[in-house]
Order: C-alpha cells, then sequence, then structure tokens
C-alpha cells in the first residue's frame, strides 16, 4: 500500500493521531462473550455503582484491542507489519461505557 510505513520511516517524535471510536454498550457486552470476562464491574451497573469508578467500565483489553483497530485505520501498517512482538501500554485512566477513545502514535 503507498500509506504504509517500515521501521525506517519512524523518526523519534513522529506522532499519529486517530480518529475517536466510542465504546458503547453493545461492544462491551461482545467483548465480555468473546474473552470470557463477565467481571460484574463491566456488566452490572448496581453493583459497579458501588465501585470506586461509580459505574460501569469498560475492559482494560477491550480498549487495548480498540486501539489496535484504530492504529489499522491510519492506514500506515496495513501490509508492512505482520505480527506485533511486543507493545508498550499504561492504563491511565478507567473507559467508561459511553466515552470516546483515540490513539495517539508517537515513535520513540
Amino acid at each position: 500500500m503507498a500509506n504504509d510505513l517500515y521501521f525506517e520511516d519512524f523518526t523519534e517524535g513522529r506522532t499519529f493521531q486517530s480518529a475517536a471510536r466510542r465504546i458503547d454498550e453493545r461492544t462491551v457486552q461482545a467483548f465480555s462473550e468473546v474473552s470470557g470476562d463477565y467481571n460484574r464491574i463491566h456488566l452490572d451497573e448496581g453493583y459497579a455503582r458501588t465501585s470506586p469508578f461509580g459505574g460501569r467500565i469498560a475492559h482494560g483489553l477491550l480498549s487495548l484491542s480498540a486501539a489496535t483497530g484504530l492504529l489499522h485505520d491510519l492506514d500506515i501498517l496495513r501490509e508492512s507489519v505482520v505480527a506485533f512482538t511486543g507493545i508498550t501500554w499504561k492504563f491511565k485512566a478507567p473507559v467508561l461505557i459511553g466515552d470516546s477513545i483515540s490513539l495517539t502514535l508517537k515513535s520513540s
């Protein structure tokens, strides 16, 4: 693809910003079913209201998975990357049902 980038194309500090994606009820439910993670913090509003988050939150790995989709949508690695061999990820805040997330990719 014409937009694909390779290792040598990622100069230090180069940044890419994705569009936003909303994490909705249907997405959280589907991720529970695919992953088998039925933790009440994700699915039971009454229980989740008593948590430190004050309501239901999306699975952390759902957020990471959505980020890989946002990366794909940037159209810079579709053909140039065959597989991830490692990833660095920091969970900075919970993703609530209805939140929108985006990806900022910065090479270092």
